[in-house]
């Protein structure tokens, strides 16, 4: 389905052209920010999806942009695979749903860990992604 793929593709290379900044949100497990995203989407909430973005990203634009393409379906998961390959505070999870017509919605999200929440990587940081004082620090 072409707004699937367009979804997976729009979040995969987290384009987000974006607005002011959010990132309040976030989910207590990964799970529970794909929930939010869904619901976000299903309630047709650009706020609420843009508050899903980590803290300092600006969203807006993207959240609105992923509404329009897929928001108020009555989505239903299906089926939510969740894997860190980047450690414990990076995940990617595919999402199954259909909504109710039957057509099917799959995303790839990548997911982040910050302040002990997990965030839905959408829109764009303005700073560049935050670092480490390890990573940045000489030995």
């Amino acid at each position: 389905m072409a707004l699937a793929s367009s979804l997976a593709v729009s979040i995969g290379l987290l384009a987000g052209c974006s607005g002011a900044a959010s990132g309040d949100a976030g989910a207590e497990t990964e799970r529970g920010a794909v929930d939010a995203y869904v619901d976000a989407l299903n309630s047709g909430d650009e706020e609420a999806l843009a508050g899903l973005a980590p803290p300092g990203n600006e969203a807006e634009e993207e959240a609105a942009t992923l509404i329009r393409e897929n928001g108020g379906r009555s989505l239903k998961v299906e089926q939510v695979d969740i894997a860190h390959e980047f450690g414990p505070d990076f995940a990617s999870a595919t999402l199954v749903a259909r909504d109710k017509s039957g057509d099917e919605l799959r995303a790839t999200l990548s997911l982040s860990k910050a302040d002990d929440n997990w965030y839905v990587d959408i829109g764009e940081n303005p700073q560049g992604r935050q670092k480490s004082p390890a990573a940045t620090s000489t030995p």
